[in-house]
Order: C-alpha cells, then structure tokens, then sequence
C-alpha cells in the first residue's frame, strides 16, 4: 500500500509539472497575440499608404479659422481654379454702388493679402469712392478682358486686364482699361476665402493686354484664308496673279 509519506511528493511534482504547463500555454498564447497584433498593423499600414498614394487627396482638419491639410502634397490647382478666383476678386473690388460697395469689399479683402488690401482700400478712401456713389448716384461695372496666367511658375504669376465703366443716372461713361499683375500662393480654405489660393504682389500695370500665341495662330489662318479667297477671285476673272516675294532664282548659265 501507498503511504501518505509517499503521496506528498508525488503531488508536489505533479503541482509543479501543471504549473509549468500553465506558465507555457499563457506564454504562447501572449506571443500569438503579439505576432497577430504585429500582422495587423502592418497590413493597416500598407494599405494606408496604398491609399494615400492612389488617391493622391488632401486630408483636411476643420477649425473656426478654415480648414488646413493634415498631409503635405504639391499644389493641384487648375488654372480654371486660378482664373476664378481672379475673376471674382475683380468683381468684388471694382463693380459695385453705394448698396453693395461694402458688402463687396468685405467679400473681396479676404482673397487678398493684408498689404495689398490695405493699399487698395486706402486708395479708395482718398478717391472717395463711396462718397461719390452717394453724391452722384452713381455706380460701376466692369468686363474682364482677359486673364493671363503662368500655371507652371512658383508661385503662381499672372496679368489680368479689365474695362471700367461709370453710370450716373442713366448717363454712361465710356469705358476706362485697367489692368494688374499678381502673384498666387496656396492658402488655408475658408468660407471666407474657399479657393485655396491668395493674391499677393498687387499692383496695376500699363494697359497693354498684347496678343497671345493662339490670337496669333488665328490671324495668320484668317490671312491666309483671305490669300486664297483672292487668289480664287484673281484666277476666276482671268486676271494674272503677283509672284510671291522671295528671293530671284538663280539666273541659268549661258550656253
């Protein structure tokens, strides 16, 4: 028979040997947790950047002072982007009447940087622009002539050319050219300013809107139209056409 001498040092081991088999199982268990956690993160990781990388977006956290992006990318903006804003910073600042003036200009200052705001109000106060909205009754419109832009350059650089044009009462002025170059740097988007660009470097330029290269393709295809209607005309009522200038041919040699 088995003793109760005998039986203590048998369970004693056999406590040991099951606490040793615990100790083990936890231990594997934790690493397979690690192991999988490791996994995981990695693959999110991957994915993310895959994602980013596809997508090529803006991430963007939202303040009460706008919007700024989380993750830094290059400028994407289009020229149609460029050009409005031009457009409605125009409109804004110079087509206006007693009604609207500050509206307007509230709505405008905010696409422009502080320094050149500054220099375009004052120079409205000491026109006394609204004054004369007042006094005369008068108001402004203006027509865009054109909206020269350099997309490729850094910053943005560009020329815009407009018509001014006074009423006072139902007497209109003739029109008065204006014309501005400017630069554009990215900014944060706001409600107040929803481009993402803000104009700097303001200044006016001699009106001189000059002619681009496509104006220039369409004159000498207009002209050259015009040469052949000629020349068409000339050969139907017979009558013997000029040489095109260009150098004398070579006189032969003698023989």
């Amino acid at each position: 028979m088995t003793t109760t001498a005998q039986k203590v040092p048998f369970l004693a081991a056999q406590n040991v040997k099951d606490v040793n088999k615990a100790f083990l199982t936890m231990r594997n268990v934790a690493l397979a947790a690690i192991a999988c956690v490791l996994v995981v993160s990695l693959a999110f990781g991957v994915l993310l950047y895959q994602a980013y990388q596809s997508s090529n977006q803006k991430v963007y956290v939202a303040s009460d002072n706008g919007t700024f992006s989380a993750v830094a990318t290059t400028s994407s903006h289009t020229s149609f982007e460029a050009r409005n804003l031009v457009l409605t910073f125009m409109e804004k600042m110079f087509e206006h009447d007693q009604y609207s003036f500050r509206a307007k200009l509230n709505a405008g200052l905010p696409l422009i940087e502080e320094r050149g705001g500054r220099f375009l109000f004052e120079s409205f106060e000491r026109g006394q622009v609204l004054q004369n909205y007042v006094r005369y009754g008068a108001r402004q419109t203006i027509t865009v002539d054109s909206v020269k832009l350099k997309m490729n350059a850094r910053p943005i650089t560009g020329e815009v050319y407009i018509k001014q044009i006074v009423f006072i009462g139902d007497q209109r002025s003739q029109s008065k050219p204006l014309a501005a170059k400017f630069a554009l740097v990215d900014t944060d988007r706001s409600d107040r300013n929803p481009f993402g660009l803000l104009i700097t470097d303001f200044d006016f330029i001699p009106y001189n809107p000059g002619i681009s290269q496509q104006e220039r393709d369409l004159l000498r295809d207009q002209e050259a139209a015009r040469q052949r209607k000629l020349r068409e005309q000339a050969e139907a009522a017979g009558v013997p056409l000029p040489q095109d200038s260009g150098p004398a041919p070579a006189p032969s040699p003698n023989r």
